[in-house]
């Protein structure tokens, strides 16, 4: 996922540890409540530090700061965790949005994940639960951001959920010194969820197996991201940095020729087609 941050990134809905997007399940499945005691929001506030690993006073607070939780839940906005065993092992943060002065959809600030080892499908409870808390409040959109270079926060998006891709926007955050993105650029997919389409109805069904890979078919371009880009800053630095411009050259100029996200291949590389053709899609 990303948002405003993702998981193990920021920048986009922080979309938490490796297994924030699994769907299988071991143990017991995640519940998910409105979070609104100063314990739940300080609790909040750690996990997400956590997942961006924040470790001095700076980085947490570029994250977010547990008064900014308490002010978005005061506020009724969309602040929720899931726990497991009385345990929270994850949180999302969204804010009502507006276009053109009205309030019609849901921005998912930051998602987080924190359980190693295990995988409850956290990421994709959470995002349910988010779907039907906009849904009950007259909202029809879900928007947030994600970096292109994490495939995995990509393929749950377009795969599994089923957001479509609006805009690429360079250096969205500016400069964030956070633990995850310290020292990179801030580059995001924008991403809107509609929530009441057909393929998103089928999805929150949770079947395991259920993906809507994008077909590659003639006419179509695909732009690769590396398998683990966070394994890739690791090991090799600066083809780290040589990739996201590689991407970012090639989403633009794609995108200035008239190309539209459809969305993954099986191969979880990005497919794009010319806006007057029609994507094809394969389970």
């Amino acid at each position: 996922m990303a948002e405003r941050r993702s998981a193990l990134e920021v920048g986009a809905e922080k979309a938490g540890s490796p297994d924030a997007h699994g769907v299988a399940s071991l143990g017991a499945s995640p519940e998910v409540i409105m979070l609104r005691t100063g314990d739940q929001l300080e609790a909040a506030a750690r996990l997400l530090w956590t997942v961006w690993e924040a470790g001095s006073d700076a980085e947490r607070g570029e994250v977010i700061s547990t008064s900014m939780l308490r002010t978005l839940a005061h506020s009724g906005n969309y602040v929720a965790g899931a726990y497991v065993d009385d345990q929270l092992i994850g949180c999302t943060v969204g804010v009502f949005g507006a276009c053109d002065g009205k309030v019609d959809r849901l921005h998912s600030h930051i998602t987080g994940v924190y359980q190693p080892g295990r995988n409850r499908g956290t990421g994709f409870v959470l995002k349910r639960h988010q779907r039907q808390w906009a849904l009950d409040n007259g909202l029809d959109i879900v928007t947030w951001t994600f970096d292109p270079l994490v495939s995995r926060n990509g393929y749950f998006n377009l795969c599994k959920l089923g957001a479509r891709v609006t805009e690429y926007r360079p250096d969205f955050y500016g400069r964030m010194d956070d633990g995850a993105n310290t020292n990179d650029r801030t580059d995001r997919l924008l991403v809107e969820w509609p929530l009441r389409s057909e393929w998103v109805e089928e999805a929150m069904t949770g079947d395991p197996g259920l993906r809507r890979h994008a077909a590659v078919v003639p006419g179509a371009q695909v732009i690769a991201v590396p398998e683990d880009i966070r394994m890739l800053r690791e090991a090799e630095p600066e083809q780290a940095k040589r990739m996201r411009f590689e991407v970012r050259d090639r989403f633009l100029s794609l995108f200035a020729d008239g190309y539209q996200v459809v969305g993954m291949s099986k191969d979880r590389e990005y497919v794009l087609l010319p806006s007057s053709m029609s994507a094809a899609y394969e389970s």
